[in-house]
């Protein structure tokens, strides 16, 4: 795998500096970070399209000089500079054995790029998922207003660069003699987020150059390293401090995604940093690490290409429906380019070569022809579909496909997928049947105390498609193993569709384990598995605005907190709080620059704990005294605030009455929807959070929390149902709606 400390640097002609790193067991291989830059097609321009609008505002709603950008980018290593590193090889690497291999970049699922530019003073960013195979194409298809098309317009006219775009990846390395410790306070990042300007900073369309800014404006994160080797050199030093700092903002923009779309947003307009759990991570010497790249160029503009703008330009008199679609997939195409195919392991138990033959994709919008519907892939890369907008029926459009393996014990795989919003969409490998899960272990083995000697892990799948096979494995990582990690690569003819459970249990010796508690409802292809006694922060904030502090501030706040029962823990871990011995917080908060009102203690508990938290509060106000009575909480409750108007309402679900040796059923999916009513009947306003889904597969049990912040005043209800997943069905349980019990019993069966 790549080795981070033998890197050299060639500058060619145009100023461009390519990196390169040695392997670090075959002293004649070496890896070249490419550089990105536009598709080229077949007649030799680049893959760019600006689709401008000409119509009457009026009569169709649509702003007039509006439209579309498209653009196809990859990763590319000239043969002109694979000559000029290996005659600099010698030089800067004596101890190279020639003849040298340029080896292909093993990257990690989850490579995102990012196209970044300023409109009308304001910064914007435009990210899109990375193909993994191939050379690595990223489409974008932005829909974007006139003035926006204008700037993009403008920059591509221009002689030199244009703009800036980032490849974000990470690829496999050892870390050298060092332990790295990385932690993030959300409650810092939160602080500064309601003191700035720029409220919204957080959100999903964020590049990690812009999140690394904030971490470092905000003071939220923090990296201590310690060497375990004499006089590191300064190179080494900043490689391992950039690796550090690029990873606690790869770790936060994974929260933050997650967070987000638990919480159904469709931008960043409503997000809170502190919805995000603050984290600390450990990674000791000779621990694999995701060593993250971020190669970058600058796109040049088409006047530098000696070609005009105007060409690649494309004004059109009526309002179009753009629906690009992008096909990140192993095809047999690739040949030995870019990374190998997966190997899944099939229903069965083989293990097979993934090679895609060809992928056939049909897009259905109201208007659009049959002939122009239809497309077929032989090899990575975009297609768009364009057919006249139809004001009914709105941006939303429907994909079909169906996937062809050249192994023919690979059956098609035929998917849909209804209601695209944006203007893209991409199939990666789930929606070829292929699920990858990555569990990453070295966190569990970097316990402070005694650490365990193995691991294991019991996976569960559970299509929501009831005709799929499920996926159980069972995984064991050991503490002797080199890369402390395991990964489960299954087939299904099927696209994947569902989440996936797993359970740990931390092994000390045969007479002594840790069960912990149910992971439900995961997804992406990288799991983080923490220490069996990684601690929990949960921060407990008392938060006045400046429109408010002086009216109705708060003077100070008592807040207690505990467990319910008795958490399960590991062997050695400290006593946590209790009823009768609680963690008491004391917060008088102190006005800020902004005349806000702040303040804030941290209840530490652990992850791992399978209680919920329970909390109660005396708060003095100008307004007077208010009480808060005993309130549970989620346990992996990423902050507590505290206010006379904020509350909480905590749901348990629990599958008790489930007889899992006895079920016909496989899997029991419970769909949640809450409701909070606040005014009387005649000014009443209800808000609705997304659906929230609990699942439990054969053999799972424990209950499980639901905690949605309310205000006090708000009527709180819900809807539910159960999905019963039983082999070639799924039979729904719907109850009555409108419920508030803060216990939901799962029925033993379904209803007849």
């Amino acid at each position: 795998m790549l080795n981070f400390q033998l890197k050299g640097s060639y500058q060619d002609s145009t100023g461009y500096t390519w990196d390169y790193y040695g392997d670090d067991t075959k002293a004649d291989s070496f890896y070249i970070v490419p550089r990105p830059q536009f598709v080229t097609l077949a007649s030799g321009k680049p893959s760019f399209q600006i689709t401008s609008y000409q119509l009457d505002q009026q009569k169709t709603g649509a702003q007039n000089g509006s439209g579309f950008c498209r653009f196809d980018i990859e990763l590319s290593v000239p043969s002109d500079i694979e000559a000029a590193i290996t005659k600099q090889i010698p030089t800067a690497f004596p101890q190279a054995k020639a003849p040298y291999l340029f080896l292909t970049m093993d990257y990690n699922p989850d490579s995102r790029a990012y196209f970044e530019f300023v409109s009308g003073g304001a910064p914007i960013t435009f990210s899109t998922p990375v193909s993994n195979f191939g050379s690595n194409v990223a489409s974008f298809n932005l829909p974007m207003t006139k003035e926006q098309l204008d700037t993009i317009e403008g920059a591509f006219a221009t002689s030199g660069g244009a703009y800036q775009v980032d490849y974000h990846l990470s690829v496999k390395a050892r870390l050298p003699a060092v332990t790295a410790h990385l932690s993030f306070d959300s409650t810092i990042a939160y602080q500064y987020q309601v003191s700035q300007p720029r409220y919204n900073s957080w959100g999903n369309q964020i590049s990690p150059r812009s999140v690394t800014k904030l971490l470092n404006e905000s003071s939220s994160s923090k990296v201590e390293i310690t060497w375990g080797t004499t006089n590191p050199s300064t190179a080494l030093r900043e490689a391992v401090a950039n690796w550090a700092n690029n990873t606690l903002s790869d770790l936060i923009t994974t929260e933050v995604q997650k967070t987000i779309q638990l919480q159904g947003l469709n931008s960043d307009n409503s997000f809170n940093i502190n919805d995000v759990s603050s984290f600390n991570s450990t990674y000791s010497e000779n621990t694999v690490i995701n060593w993250l790249i971020a190669p970058t160029a600058a796109l040049p503009s088409f006047n530098s290409l000696n070609l005009k703008i105007a060409d690649f330009v494309n004004t059109v008199n009526e309002q179009q429906q753009q629906m690009s679609v992008a096909v990140h997939l192993p095809f047999s195409s690739d040949g030995s380019s870019g990374n190998p195919a997966p190997a899944p392991t099939l229903p069965g138990g083989k293990v097979a070569q993934a090679l895609v033959k060809d992928v056939t994709v049909k897009v259905s919008y109201p208007g659009i022809p049959e002939a122009d519907a239809t497309y077929t892939f032989t090899k990575n890369g975009n297609h768009v579909f364009t057919t006249a907008y139809d004001v009914k029926a709105g941006p939303d459009w429907t994909l079909n496909y169906t996937v062809n393996y050249e192994d023919t014990a690979m059956e098609a795989v035929s998917g849909r997928k209804s209601n695209i919003e944006s203007a893209a969409y991409t199939l990666e490998v789930e929606a070829a049947g292929i699920l990858t899960v990555d569990f990453e272990a070295s966190q569990a083995f970097a316990s402070e105390s005694t650490p365990p000697t193995e691991i294991n892990i019991a996976f569960n799948y559970v299509s929501s498609n009831s005709d799929s096979p499920s996926i159980s494995r069972e995984l064991t990582i050991k503490n002797t193993d080199a890369t402390k990690a395991a990964s489960i690569t299954s087939f299904v003819p099927f696209p994947i569709n569902s989440t996936y459970n797993y359970q740990v249990t931390y092994v000390y010796d045969k007479s002594a384990q840790y069960i912990a508690s149910l992971i439900q409802n995961a997804n992406g292809p990288k799991q983080i598995i923490p220490a069996a006694n990684a601690v929990h922060a949960c921060p407990v904030i008392v938060y006045v605005p400046a429109e408010s502090a002086g009216t109705d501030p708060i003077f100070d706040a008592t807040v207690n907190m505990w467990y319910q029962g008795t958490p399960k823990v590991p062997p050695g871990a400290k006593t946590l709080p209790t009823k009768a011995a609680p963690a008491t917080f004391d917060i008088v908060p102190a006005s800020n620059a902004t005349g806000a009102l702040f303040g804030r203690e941290t209840f530490v508990g652990v992850i791992n704990g399978d209680q919920p938290l329970v909390y109660t509060a005396t708060i003095s106000s100008a307004q007077g005294q208010t009480e808060i009575p005993e309130t549970l909480l989620n346990n992996s409750q990423p902050s507590l605030m505290v206010s006379p108007t904020q509350r909480y309402f905590t749901l348990e679900i629990t599958p008790a009455a489930i007889n899992w040796p006895s079920a016909t059923f496989n899997s029991a999916e419970v769909l949640v929807d809450i409701t909070l009513a606040q005014g009387s009947a005649a000014t009443q306003v209800t808000t609705q959070p997304s659906q929230q889904v609990f699942t439990w597969n054969k053999g799972e049990t424990g209950s499980k929390y639901l905690t949605v912040s309310i205000q006090a005043g708000n009527e709180v209800t819900y809807n539910w149902k159960v999905n019963y997943i039983i082999p070639g069905q799924t039979v729904q349980h719907e109850a009555d709606k409108h419920q508030s019990d803060l216990i939901l019993n799962i029925p033993a069966k379904p209803s007849a």
